[in-house]
């Protein structure tokens, strides 16, 4: 039975990714979501049928190429799928069925939305965090996960913090990262909002060096920040006790 729900949850959200990554995709291009045709081939516009729209196996049965111009489809997007799924089946492992569970789905959903219209266009749309914002709110008036004081605490600590790095580096920082700060500070609180920062930082400097080294990035190299506050504030959610030991 535990085997059926983690591949069910690999499914669901495998599946759920995929329609972030179309939000991720249309939303900062000024596109419908809903009510439009089905995706296309990036390239030569091609409307793609409903058995090329499976999340990972439709990229993996058409060989990583359109049928029609042969080029190669973005490998994010199936990434994006797969790490979706594979992070909602752990989360099921690790939280079972509980509040936790719904919060750890629905935070990766956001990380999947916004991670990939971040490297897409540089841009977290408002549209997508004013949903999570409310959604997380709805979440902790009726379960109060975090107490109203750690989450009021750690969304405005995560939002003026970057806020205020954005105003010293003039404009290092984009106005989606802040509110995106915000809003995950929402759901992880006072010392997950700092430890999200951190391990956002840590992975970024990372990220940097490698490029540097490898001569893919330069001094002027413009590197989104929205995916490794992605990455920090997962990290930051399955496993603060095990940081803040590290720390303390």
């Amino acid at each position: 039975m535990e085997v059926m729900w983690s591949v069910w949850f690999f499914v669901v959200g495998a599946v759920l990714a995929s329609f972030g990554g179309v939000i991720g995709y249309r939303l900062p291009k000024g596109m419908k979501v809903i009510g439009v045709e089905r995706s296309q081939c990036d390239h030569c516009e091609r409307q793609l049928k409903w058995y090329e729209l499976f999340p990972i196996v439709s990229y993996l049965t058409a060989g990583a190429k359109c049928k029609t111009c042969k080029k190669r489809i973005p490998l994010l997007y199936t990434m994006v799928e797969l790490a979706t799924g594979v992070l909602y089946s752990f989360s099921y492992i690790k939280y079972g069925f509980s509040i936790e569970l719904l919060l750890a789905c629905s935070l990766v959903l956001l990380c999947a939305i916004i991670t990939v219209s971040d490297l897409l266009y540089f841009i977290i749309s408002d549209k997508v965090l004013i949903v999570f914002f409310v959604w997380f709110l709805a979440l902790q008036a009726i379960f109060e996960p975090r107490g109203w004081v750690d989450a009021a605490v750690g969304s405005l600590l995560g939002f003026l913090f970057l806020l205020l790095l954005a105003v010293l580096s003039k404009g290092g920082i984009g106005g989606g990262d802040i509110k995106l700060m915000g809003v995950l500070g929402l759901i992880l609180g006072f010392q997950g909002a700092y430890l999200t920062l951190m391990v956002a930082s840590i992975v970024g400097v990372l990220v940097a060096i490698v490029g540097v080294v490898t001569k893919k990035y330069n001094r002027k190299t413009a590197i989104p920040f929205g995916p490794y506050l992605a990455v920090g504030a997962l990290v930051t959610f399955y496993y603060s006790e095990e940081l803040l030991g590290l720390i303390f």
